[in-house]
């Protein structure tokens, strides 16, 4: 076994232009690959925060939202409250306005009604009188004399009353 220069020269020559040849062909290509997975999955790493912190800025939104709706809604049921409590209270002091008008015509009329009843009264009196003192005198009787002394008696029952 002789070593032979030129074989090993030509082995070397072969072995770099395959080297050569599968760095240009096959490990460029393979690094370069590599490399623009690293930069998509770092772009997909980049956007995915980006959406985790969309995502936490719209919760904060969404409960801050949620907050203000419930503080309006507080404030309008609490403006609701008093609106109800100043129409009660209005209401009960037209009621018991009404409740005044009433008694107040209710005791005129009745002033009214005990006035005419009197005034009925004092006429059926009246006429029982006559009657009555006709018979115990068996005569009749000046009826204005009779009626004057009539007149002055009922009045008098009605100071009384």
């Amino acid at each position: 076994m002789d070593i032979q220069l030129p074989q090993i020269i030509f082995q070397m020559i072969n072995f770099g232009v395959v080297l050569a040849a599968l760095t240009y062909f096959i490990y460029k290509p393979v690094l370069k690959l590599l490399s623009d997975r690293r930069k998509n999955v770092a772009a997909a790493a980049e956007a995915a925060a980006a959406v985790m912190q969309e995502k936490e800025d719209l919760e904060r939104v969404r409960e801050n939202t949620l907050l203000k709706a419930n503080q309006k809604a507080k404030k309008m049921e609490d403006e609701i409250r008093r609106e109800a409590k100043a129409d009660a209270k209005l209401l009960l002091e037209h009621s018991k306005e009404e409740i005044t008008a009433k008694e107040i015509k209710f005791s005129s009329e009745l002033a009214k009604l005990k006035k005419e009843e009197l005034k009925s009264m004092e006429v059926e009196i009246k006429k029982a009188a006559l009657t009555v003192a006709e018979k115990v005198l068996g005569e009749s009787i000046d009826a204005k004399k009779h009626q004057k002394l009539i007149d002055d008696q009922i009045n008098e029952i009605i100071e009384s009353l």
